[in-house]
């Protein structure tokens, strides 16, 4: 086979390598690192959370928001009529400039429910679980797959890209320089 060929079919084969173990590695990453939490525990400040201000009975997008646990408290002094318990059992919603929300809610015993959200903005993806009630909230999980760890997927692209290239380069094509020794005839 012509060596120009063989040449970008390797190339293709990295990037295609460098992609593939990218988005696996930086999700491999994103769910090792995840908060598994337990009953009682405090969420952390960065935890997601979608409430809901305006009428239950016709739920529009504009009602719904997203803000993080560390902003909830703030966030009811300014909205008084603003509650955690959606009255939507699952939606995808537009929020803000680059935001989108997806959530799914499963109705619990006493008032509560529990919610999947998953929140995309700038800044990466969150996924979170927890069981809601009117003004407070039992965090359960807490995915992130963010700048930094997608970072780190691609140096691991990267790095396997690179040595699957050079282990092709070397099987695939002739070493220039490299004289290879006839065998020794048998008498």
């Amino acid at each position: 086979m012509n060596p120009a060929v063989l040449r970008g079919a390797i190339l293709a084969i990295e990037l295609m390598v460098f992609f593939i173990v990218t988005a696996f590695t930086s999700y491999f990453i994103s769910q090792a690192s995840a908060w598994q939490l337990a009953q009682g525990e405090t969420p952390p400040e960065q935890f997601p959370i979608i409430a809901f201000d305006g009428d239950r009975s016709r739920p529009e997008p504009q009602n719904y928001f997203v803000v993080l646990w560390s902003e909830w408290e703030g966030t009811i002094e300014k909205r008084p009529a603003a509650t955690l318990l959606l009255p939507e059992q699952a939606a995808r919603l537009k929020i803000g400039e680059t935001g989108e929300a997806s959530f799914t809610v499963t109705e619990e015993p006493g008032s509560r429910q529990a919610v999947a959200l998953i929140w995309r903005s700038g800044g990466g993806e969150q996924e979170a679980r927890y069981i809601a009630q009117a003004r407070s909230i039992e965090p359960r999980y807490l995915r992130t797959l963010g700048t930094q760890t997608l970072l780190m997927g691609a140096a691991v692209g990267f790095l396997t890209g690179l040595f699957m290239g050079r282990a092709m380069r070397r099987r695939w094509l002739a070493q220039p320089g490299t004289l290879v020794p006839l065998p020794p005839k048998a008498e």
